[in-house]
């Protein structure tokens, strides 16, 4: 497996008490990464993982030194329990906005865009936002092998039209790696790209085992990523009018991200 899961692991495990306890693997991927950052001093996760105003230059870095899929952050795959709600849609409830052509579903921090592309299959008129051009390309790239029209922009989620233009927006992985500042900002963006009836569903990751402090109560710990919980997102959307139709725990077998990283959640919200 690649240097930047290395790195991820070894961030994580050394400073983060998001996880209890780690796997023989993770903790083979942390000597490794541990070993490079001794021989490379100016490799630390510091200028790997973006905690500043230099999101854009430093999530670029990452791109441009080379994710290939299945590394770090990328799950190789459209998240299952995502895949899973979208391959059920004729029969889950309440039911997921009405899949058309004028019927638009975002991804924000989309990386390679896997999800963009089942949301178009899934017949919505999809599109993905990433900070970063290279990030971007890859994703252009993997949605012309699949055969997918959808569109991924390069630009600032922050900066986004506030015209209520989504029916579904899918947050993962994307509230977990913002700094925890910017939270409030992004329940507010969210809510007001969102059309009236539109639906957010959100893959509540990294989740700390239970007994665990939750996040909630401020001890976010290091990151990204920053750790989540069904109850911290619910005190960040409520205020703005959200309120859950459902939350599932995702099975071990079917996480997005294994290893230990932290439990996942799929929720859904709609307005009040």
């Amino acid at each position: 497996m690649g240097f930047y899961l290395g790195l991820l692991a070894a961030s994580i495990i050394a400073t983060n008490p998001l996880v209890g306890r780690s796997t023989p693997a993770l903790v083979t991927l942390s000597a490794r990464a541990i070993k490079y950052a001794s021989r490379h001093p100016t490799s630390g996760t510091s200028t790997i993982f973006a905690n500043t105003p230099e999101d854009m230059a430093n999530w670029e870095g990452m791109w441009t030194r080379g994710i290939q899929p299945g590394q770090a952050f990328d799950a190789a795959r459209t998240e299952p329990a995502f895949q899973d709600l979208l391959d059920k849609a004729a029969t889950v409830q309440p039911p997921l906005p009405t899949p058309s052509a004028k019927s638009r579903a975002f991804v924000p921090g989309c990386g390679r865009g896997y999800a963009v592309v089942s949301l178009e299959r899934a017949g919505y008129a999809a599109e993905g936002l990433e900070i970063s051009p290279t990030a971007a390309r890859a994703a252009r790239d993997y949605l012309s092998s699949q055969g997918a029209k959808a569109e991924v922009r390069v630009g600032d989620f922050f900066a986004l039209p506030e015209e209520g233009q989504y029916s579904v927006v899918f947050d993962s992985t994307f509230l977990c790696a913002l700094h925890p500042t910017q939270r409030e900002a992004w329940a507010k963006k969210t809510s007001a790209i969102l059309a009236q009836d539109g639906e957010l569903i959100t893959n509540i990751f990294p989740v700390r085992p239970d007994g665990e402090p939750d996040p909630a109560d401020g001890a976010v710990g290091n990151g990204p990523p920053y750790a989540l919980s069904d109850r911290l997102v619910t005190g960040l959307l409520a205020p703005h009018g959200w309120r859950q139709v459902s939350i599932s725990k995702v099975p071990e077998a079917m996480r997005a991200r294994p290893g230990g990283l932290g439990m996942e959640f799929l929720a859904r919200w709609r307005r009040q």
